[in-house]
């Protein structure tokens, strides 16, 4: 069902893929559970198989908290999907990353998609620390023409 009502467009290509599927792949790759009732779930395939998922939780109607997975190249109608459906689907001013301070690989992406570290919680972590990351909507560059104005222009008259 997703987010209290925040919905998907499914016509905006076959290379991207929404719901349980998404989520169940997503999840235990980011050490956590995905709960359909109560989030929302975007992907990304390459030739029928995911290669990257993002999960929706804990939306507040203020900030939501974004779990991800990667497995491959992202694009760019990707990440106009992902941060257009927190920023103005739900309509948050501030997306939530935690992970997990082992994972360096991560960091170093989302670093630069232009996320910054907000908070760290000290041993809150199998591995270590649980970092918070975050960014508002100011600052996020995906939304812009670059990324998104040909790809909203499809999912409208689709």
């Amino acid at each position: 069902m997703g987010i209290d009502g925040c919905g998907l467009s499914e016509g905006l290509g076959r290379d991207l893929a929404f719901g349980p599927a998404v989520g169940h792949w997503t999840a235990p790759k980011v050490g956590g559970q995905y709960f359909e009732a109560n989030s929302q779930a975007i992907g990304l395939k390459k030739d029928g198989r995911i290669i990257a998922g993002v999960i929706y939780e804990h939306w507040n109607g203020k900030s939501v908290v974004c779990h991800m997975a990667i497995e491959g190249r992202l694009n760019r109608k990707f990440l106009w999907i992902i941060f257009d459906y927190a920023y103005n689907v739900c309509g948050v001013e501030k997306v939530l990353l935690p992970i997990a301070s082992s994972n360096v690989k991560c960091i170093k992406l989302v670093l630069n998609m232009g996320f910054r570290e907000e908070a760290r919680l000290t041993n809150a972590h199998p591995t270590g620390d649980l970092v918070f990351f975050t960014m508002k909507r100011t600052d996020c560059r995906f939304l812009g023409v670059r990324y998104g104005q040909r790809f909203a222009v499809a999912a409208a008259a689709a």
